[in-house]
């Protein structure tokens, strides 16, 4: 083994999972379930069918507003029952798109039809996947196909009807290539952004809003952070972060944090259920003493002050931000807990770790600074002046949220599932097609057990 750390892990019952994890089985490059959430939210297109039809039908294409989308309309319209025959549509899509004896492998090509067939899942064969260059084609292809579709089911040519092509077109991709990015909700989408929306370099996975994520795992608090672990974790991979010296930093924090090991977080909970921040951060400092994680600098000045306060110290820096990233997370699930709101959340991801440092005697706060820092530009944001958008509205790459290590937006996630009602930009109203389509497929469906399970499956063959 690379690490000597071992790990049991937990769900928000106090269930034990797997135990005597090495922390490498947590690892996006040796986790099996990890590895496939990854490959799929990568590969797969989702084309919202009943809007297709119906922006067709009134002609109002073309679009670039958030809300209405319906600045534009044109004179040439088209009604054609395509959720009706979504059935059939699926199925020669399918067949444009697959790749039969690829090195001899079978095709994994996947269409599955959801909301009353309004909405289709694309999954690119791994086949196409490979061939490109980045993973643009899960944008293109499943469009191109389905307009190809269209035209031959509906009799739709550029030769008789080339208004009625141009408007499949505009109706598919907006204003694209006249624009650098698609629409506001375009029809043609994915679990993740279009690659021309991504700002640096490795950064394609947190390419998806805090709602998508809360939607997908049915607001289920410890399944959305597991879930926003693996997509930050990652990027943290891809992004070259979790490089060397920092790899077991960020696989401690996203096991600890992110799937609650030893029970951590829920310890933390349990605690405090009728407390506050500052009471976390007294079990947080509790449990490390007891844990050996900290320990007491010394015994006299200057490492005890005149006024009795003492100075902290830690031999495993990376484990020592474990537990204090478990214990932002148990304090943003117990404040937006007693609240029900989770607008509250971005007061606990500025002024925690303040309050570590100054309890912890000089001890480096989550993620070193990262939080804080990160914690105050997201509580103007959502709050303030400004005030531009509620927490589960923004992407995980958004140019405010994207500065830590992966272990801010799981709290955000925490806090969305929490909320009970209060936002304008709940996941029900920003992340509706995600409610549906994780009712034709499991992936999504409870990824704490199935992290736990495939770590168990492979934890003898890390030596």
């Amino acid at each position: 083994m690379k690490y000597k750390d071992k790990v049991d892990i937990y769900d928000g019952r106090d269930n034990c999972l797997a135990s005597d994890i090495p922390l490498e089985a947590l690892s996006p490059l040796h986790n099996k379930y990890i590895q496939k959430v990854l490959d799929f939210v990568k590969r797969t297109a989702i084309i919202n069918l009943g809007k297709l039809q119906n922006i067709m039908r009134k002609g109002t294409v073309g679009y670039m507003t958030s809300v209405k989308q319906d600045e534009c309309k044109t004179m040439t319209t088209l009604d054609i029952p395509i959720v009706q025959d979504a059935p059939e549509i699926a199925e020669r899509v399918k067949k444009l798109i697959q790749v039969p004896n690829y090195n001899g492998a079978p095709d994994d090509t996947e269409v599955l039809l959801c909301g009353n067939n309004e909405i289709m899942l694309v999954k690119m064969p791994k086949s196409r996947m490979d061939l490109a260059a980045a993973r643009d084609v899960v944008y293109t292809y499943p469009g191109q196909a389905l307009a190809q579709v269209l035209s031959e089911m509906y009799d739709i040519n550029p030769d008789s009807n080339p208004d009625h092509c141009a408007l499949i077109k505009t109706a598919l991709y907006g204003r694209y290539p006249q624009t650098v990015q698609f629409a506001p909700g375009n029809v043609v989408g994915g679990f993740l952004k279009p690659p021309q929306l991504q700002e640096g370099v490795g950064l394609g996975y947190r390419l998806t809003t805090i709602n998508n994520i809360v939607a997908l795992t049915n607001k289920i608090t410890l399944d959305a952070v597991a879930l926003t672990s693996i997509l930050e974790q990652g990027c943290q991979i891809e992004t070259g972060n979790a490089a060397g010296w920092y790899e077991r930093y960020c696989l401690l924090g996203m096991a600890y944090q992110g799937f609650n090991a030893n029970n951590i977080v829920m310890d933390f909970v349990k605690e405090n259920k009728s407390g506050t921040v500052g009471d976390v951060i007294g079990s947080l400092m509790e449990r490390s003493i007891n844990d050996g994680v900290i320990r007491q600098k010394g015994e006299k000045y200057p490492d005890i002050l005149f006024s009795g306060y003492k100075l902290y110290a830690t031999s495993d820096p990376s484990l020592w931000n474990a537990y204090n990233c478990a214990g932002l997370l148990a304090a943003c699930i117990i404040n937006v807990g007693a609240s029900r709101a989770g607008q509250c959340v971005s007061a606990v991801l500025g002024a925690y770790p303040d309050l570590v440092a100054f309890e912890s005697g000089g001890l480096p706060d989550p993620d070193f600074g990262r939080i804080m820092g990160t914690g105050l530009g997201f509580c103007f944001y959502t709050h303030s002046i400004y005030g531009g958008a509620g927490p589960g509205a923004f992407s995980l790459e958004h140019v405010l949220v994207r500065h830590t290590s992966g272990f801010f937006t799981p709290c955000v996630s925490a806090a969305m599932c929490l909320d009970a009602g209060t936002q304008v930009f709940s996941p029900e109203v920003t992340s509706g097609s995600m409610f549906k389509i994780k009712e034709v497929t499991d992936i999504f469906l409870n990824p704490l057990k199935k992290i736990a399970i495939a770590a168990e499956e492979i934890k003898h063959n890390i030596k």
